[in-house]
Order: C-alpha cells, then sequence, then structure tokens
C-alpha cells in the first residue's frame, strides 16, 4: 500500500491511500500543506459531496475522473478539496488525488450530518506508521 492520510471529520476517523502513481504532483502539493483543517460544506447540486477551501491554488489537470464514492478531489475552479461520500452523479471531471480505505462508512454519517450541521470541522493529517 502506498502513502496514507487519515481524515477526521467530526467524530469519525478514516484513511485514505494517496494516488501518487496516477497525481503525483497534486498528492505532492497535498502533502506539503499537511496539515489540512477546515470547516465543511455540503455541496447543493452534486448529492452527497462535502467540500472546503483548501489553502493553496493548483491548476493542473492531472487524473481527471468522474468522481466515485470515496474518492478526495480537487476543484481547481473554487480552490477546494472534495470528498464524496456515497453514490453519487458528478458534475464533470476533476483531479482526483486520495481514496478512502478503512471507515467509509463512519465518514459517510458525519458528512451526511453537514447538510443540516453545515461547518463540520475536517482534519487530514499524514498517517503514521
Amino acid at each position: 500500500m502506498g502513502k496514507q492520510i487519515t481524515i477526521t471529520i467530526g467524530n469519525e476517523q478514516g484513511t485514505a491511500e494517496l494516488l501518487t502513481e496516477l497525481a503525483p504532483q497534486l498528492c505532492e502539493t497535498i502533502e506539503r500543506h499537511l496539515p489540512l483543517t477546515g470547516l465543511l460544506t455540503h455541496a447543493k447540486l452534486v448529492d452527497r459531496e462535502v467540500f472546503f477551501q483548501a489553502p493553496f491554488f493548483y491548476d493542473q489537470a492531472e487524473n481527471n475522473k468522474f468522481s466515485e464514492k470515496g474518492d478526495l478531489g480537487f476543484w481547481n475552479g473554487r480552490q477546494s478539496l472534495c470528498f464524496f461520500y456515497d453514490d453519487m452523479t458528478p458534475l464533470g471531471n476533476i483531479p482526483t488525488f486520495a481514496r478512502v480505505t478503512e471507515n467509509l462508512a463512519g465518514l459517510q454519517r458525519e458528512a451526511a450530518q453537514v447538510w443540516a450541521c453545515p461547518k463540520t470541522r475536517i482534519t487530514i493529517t499524514r498517517k503514521e506508521g
């Protein structure tokens, strides 16, 4: 398994694998800015997506794909880190840099509550060990 990050949303923690072979520059940018923290907003047009503003700008089209459940991506147009927590119909391709590999169900529960309770904190850190 490759490099991993820990994602904490509310009271749940999960693990995601960085897609370093598919998006090496974006993964390097993400790693350089860890830890990342923000307040989540629920997407209005794409159901089952939460996002927060990134503290950096990234404008490359690396590993652009239609997001799937468990993907983490970067929406260049709004400088946002996105977590697609369940099945949905994405608006289009976005650079995808990680995929949740542990505790997707727990992260899904917390992310789904962001609709009713916006501004839930998310933290992304390097996974140790």
